[in-house]
C-alpha cells in the first residue's frame, strides 16, 4: 500500500515510497527472515499484476533487497556502518544490472536507457502545470534537460545516498513505533558516537583531487565517490549535534527545528560538514 501511494500521490507519496520497506522489515525482524522473503515475494507479484512487471521488479530492488539485506546484517551483529554501505551497494547494483538488462531489451545504451525516461519525465512535469508556456518555458525545459546529463553520471552516488537516508527513516520509525521487541535499533548502534573510519579521508581528498584533473568517465567515478563520503562526513557531523542535544536533553520540538534549519539553509549544512570533516582530528564529543 505504501508503494501504491507513493506511484499515485506526488508530494505526500514520497514520504509513503521512503517507508515501503518499513514492513517488510518488520516481518523481517518480528519473524523469521525467511518470512521476509516470502513478504518481498509476494508483495512484488502483487504490484506486477496490478501495475506492471518491471515496477515490481524496480520495487524488488529499491525496497525489497534494501530490508532483507539490512536485517540480515543486523541480525549477524554488523556494525553500523557495515549494515549502510553493504545494504547500499546490493540495491545500487541490483539498479544498475536492472537497467542494463533493460538497455538491452530495449537496443539501448546504458546512459541512453537512464536519461530518456527522465527527459520524458520533466518534460510531462512542466506540461501540468497550466500557464507554462511560450520561450521561457522551452528554455527551462531545456535547462533541466541539461541537468539530466549530470544525473545520469550521478546515479550511482545518489542511490546509495538516497538508501542510506531511506535505511535511516526506517531505523527511526521502527523505534519510534517501538515494532521491534528487541529494543532500540538506533540506541544499540550507539550513533550518538558514531564516526567514520579515519581512512575515509583519503576517499575525500583523493577523489576531490581528480575531479579537478580528469576528465570523462573518471572524473564521473571520482565524483560518485567524492559526493558519497562527503555525504559520510555530514552524517558524522549530525551525530555531533544530536550528541549534544541529548547531553543537554533537548525537547523533540526543538531538535525538530535545528534539524530543519541543517538540511534548509545551505551554509548551515556545509558547517555540519566541516564538523564531520574535522572531528577525525578535534573529536568533539570527549
Amino acid at each position: 500500500l505504501l508503494f501504491f501511494f507513493s506511484l499515485y500521490m506526488p508530494v505526500v507519496g514520497m514520504l509513503f515510497g521512503v517507508l515501503a520497506p518499513l514492513p517488510l522489515m518488520t516481518v523481517c525482524l518480528r519473524m523469521k527472515w525467511l518470512s521476509g522473503v516470502i513478504a518481498v515475494i509476494f508483495a512484488g507479484l502483487l504490484i506486477g499484476v496490478a501495475i506492471a512487471p518491471i515496477i515490481s521488479l524496480y520495487f524488488f530492488v529499491q525496497f525489497g533487497v534494501l530490508a532483507l539485506v539490512s536485517v540480515y546484517l543486523m541480525e549477524k551483529r554488523a556494525s553500523f556502518g557495515m549494515v549502510m554501505l553493504v545494504s547500499s551497494l546490493a540495491v545500487m547494483s541490483g539498479f544498475l544490472l536492472l537497467i542494463g538488462i533493460q538497455a538491452a531489451f530495449t537496443n539501448q545504451g546504458f546512459f541512453e536507457a537512464l536519461r530518456k525516461p527522465l527527459e520524458k519525465d520533466i518534460t510531462e512535469m512542466f506540461k501540468t502545470y497550466p500557464g507554462f508556456t511560450g520561450p521561457e518555458s522551452q528554455d527551462t525545459v531545456k535547462m533541466f534537460k541539461k541537468m539530466v546529463s549530470w544525473l545520469v553520471v550521478l546515479v550511482p552516488s545518489l542511490i546509495v545516498v538516497g538508501s542510506w537516508a531511506i535505511l535511516l527513516m526506517n531505523f527511526y520509525f521502527l523505534d519510534k513505533f517501538h515494532l521491534v521487541s528487541r529494543g532500540s535499533i538506533l540506541k544499540y548502534y550507539r550513533l550518538n558516537r558514531w564516526r567514520a573510519p579515519d581512512f575515509l579521508i583519503w576517499l575525500v581528498i583523493l577523489p576531490g583531487f581528480a575531479v579537478f584533473l580528469f576528465h570523462g568517465m573518471l572524473r564521473g567515478f571520482s565524483l560518485n565517490i567524492l559526493i558519497a563520503s562527503l555525504t559520510i562526513y555530514f552524517f558524522q557531523g549530525l551525530c555531533v549535534i544530536n550528541f549534544y542535544l541529548d547531553r543537554k536533553n533537548a525537547p523533540p520540538f526543538l531538535k525538530l527545528a535545528i534539524y530543519f534549519i541543517l538540511f534548509v539553509i545551505q551554509i548551515v549544512a556545509l558547517l555540519v560538514l566541516a564538523m564531520g570533516l574535522l572531528d577525525m582530528w578535534m573529536d568533539f564529543r570527549r
